[in-house]
């Protein structure tokens, strides 16, 4: 969900900069992305808390994934802030203004003004869920002393008797992590 969160914010940035105005679908593609990520964040919640007494790490995460709620829903009104500005210029004040340019320049700068504030504190608030995210994550990983069989110190050799575990790189260990 973090990695979402961080596309989410590159799509953001990727938005057509001041003085274009961004098309409506393209805003709402990203409400549309954060609303699925806060299903996420709010699934994980429901699945902590069916798993509460399993231990102080689902706790732990429960609290991280809690953490994560309300940078969301910030995020969320942000966006939505965004879009309706954008929804309003495109649909109500450019097609009455068409004709006249010069109506039209206050109305745009107004709507620039309001789309870049958002981006700007979206894309804020979205690092925090991010980290918040991540936090989550590693809360329900397993230790690593349940990870490596053996005494601590004890290095497993290639022709051990003992099965190896896989090894999991960086970037999927969110996504093994959100399916438990």
């Amino acid at each position: 969900m973090a990695d979402q969160i961080d596309r989410l914010r590159f799509q953001l940035r990727t938005l057509p900069p001041a003085p274009a105005i961004p098309a409506v679908d393209g805003v709402s593609a990203r409400v549309e992305d954060l609303i699925g990520i806060t299903k996420a964040v709010s699934s994980q919640i429901k699945h902590c808390l069916s798993d509460l007494m399993s231990g102080e790490s689902t706790k732990a995460a429960l609290q991280a994934y809690s953490n994560a709620v309300a940078p969301l829903g910030e995020a969320l009104t942000e966006l939505g802030r965004m879009h309706a500005e954008v929804a309003h210029y495109n649909f109500t004040t450019h097609p009455a203004h068409r004709g006249s340019t010069s109506d039209l320049e206050l109305p745009r700068q107004e709507v620039n003004e309001t789309v870049s504030g958002c981006c700007e504190a979206a894309d804020e608030i979205l690092e925090v869920a991010a980290i918040e995210l991540r936090d989550a994550a590693v809360k329900l990983m397993p230790s690593p002393s349940r990870l490596q069989p053996g005494p601590p110190g004890h290095a497993l050799r290639a022709d051990s008797a003992l099965p190896s575990l896989p090894s999991v790189p960086p970037a999927v260990t969110p996504r093994v992590a959100k399916s438990r």
